[in-house]
């Protein structure tokens, strides 16, 4: 701290007075991260996700509002928990997917400084998350298009470092700094749409996928109705008369329409591949129907599963390179579906639909721009990669 001009700390400290008044939020998470001052390996700022490290020396040449803006960008790192949502991909390109997301956001905002020149802004991937991101400029770098670093390595920035230790503890901690945050950010009400539902998304308690089918697919099969006025034969050797079911639903048939259009990525299908492989070792009894489809319904590739066999069969399910039409998945269940049924949908979401299915729906889609479009047409999650 020795080394640090008092003007230096004068500029930081009038930056969080500007935060307080602007961005509450900002304030509450400039005021409680630990600060340290060292030597940066990159960047003037940087953070592993629960302190600030800054570069006395290499912010001595920045402008005022480049600084302020940098400032506010290190501490959404933060509050997104991107040093906490690396999880081992590639660091380089993880740090450019984080900023690009955080770059949108701050230009929904008022008053966060100037963003620099090396902070890159590409509209096409506004509304996505950092890990669908990520996924398209890993897709673009396999398949040989390279990422904009590579043409302007001025472009190249570092300032996420991974978290190494208890994770979980301060996780909490930030979780609550998150709540505090944003209560204070609220009273002012100045908070751009955009932001809080990134926001929600954060701070959402977090269901793991096999649990949620598990929990459908259960509540599904359970869906009965009960009725006094036909017992349940099951227990009437024990003298138990309990209610029957005027409906009763022995075994449930469920119908996963597989989107293998050309939008899907190589990735994202064999995610789809394992939701279905997941489904096929639940224990609950249950028919499974798989429907392939693109700009049609591949007829001749649906298959059906029976969850009582004693071993789930290979996935042997190929993507396509067709469009995304929709409706004729609705137009072959109108012909073929069985009673007792559900349809699951994996799917990234980009066809049109006009019409709610027949039949309980549950969408799951890999890009989260389409969930609020898909909701008037049945239950719908968001899953990342």
């Amino acid at each position: 701290m020795a080394n640090i001009s008092s003007d230096f700390l004068i500029k930081l400290e009038k930056i969080r007075v500007q935060f307080l008044f602007d961005h509450p939020f900002l304030s509450v998470l400039a005021l409680s991260l630990p600060m340290h001052f060292r030597k940066n390996a990159h960047e003037a700022f940087e953070t592993n996700g629960s302190a600030l490290f800054v570069d006395a020396a290499l912010c001595e040449s920045i402008e005022d509002e480049n600084l302020k803006y940098i400032y506010a960008h290190t501490l959404l790192h933060v509050i997104l928990k991107h040093a906490f949502r690396m999880n081992g991909r590639d660091h380089g390109m993880w740090n450019r997917s984080s900023d690009i997301v955080i770059n949108l956001l701050l230009s929904d905002f008022e008053r966060v400084g100037q963003r620099p020149e090396n902070e890159v802004m590409l509209e096409k991937f506004r509304d996505k998350s950092v890990e669908e991101v990520y996924n398209i400029l890993y897709e673009e770098d396999q398949d040989g298009e390279g990422t904009p670093d590579d043409k302007n390595p001025k472009e190249q920035k570092l300032d996420l470092i991974e978290e190494e230790g208890d994770t979980e503890s301060f996780l909490e901690e930030i979780d609550t700094l998150i709540v505090q945050a944003m209560g204070s950010a609220k009273k002012q009400g100045n908070i751009p749409s955009s932001f809080l539902e990134v926001i929600n998304e954060i701070i959402r308690p977090k269901i793991d996928l096999e649990t949620l089918l598990h929990t459908y697919m259960s509540e599904s099969f359970f869906d009965k109705e009960t009725d006094f006025s036909r017992p349940n034969r099951r227990f009437i050797h024990q003298n138990l008369y309990l209610p029957g079911y005027k409906y009763e639903r022995n075994r449930l048939n469920l119908y996963i329409a597989l989107d293998r259009s050309m939008s899907i990525n190589k990735e994202v299908f064999s995610k789809f591949l394992g939701i279905i492989d997941s489904v096929l070792r639940m224990s609950t009894d249950f028919k499974v129907t798989v429907i392939p489809f693109d700009e049609s319904v591949d007829e001749q590739r649906i298959v059906t599963y029976d969850t009582q066999s004693a071993r789930p069969p290979e996935l042997a399910f190929e993507k396509g390179n067709g469009g995304t039409l929709f409706m004729p998945v609705l137009e072959y269940l109108k012909k073929h579906f069985e009673m007792n049924s559900i349809l699951m949908v994996l799917s990234d979401g980009l066809f049109k639909i006009e019409r709610t299915p027949e039949i309980n729906t549950l969408f799951l889609v890999s890009q989260k721009q389409n969930m609020k479009r898909l909701e008037a047409f049945g239950d719908v999650f968001y899953f990342d990669l």
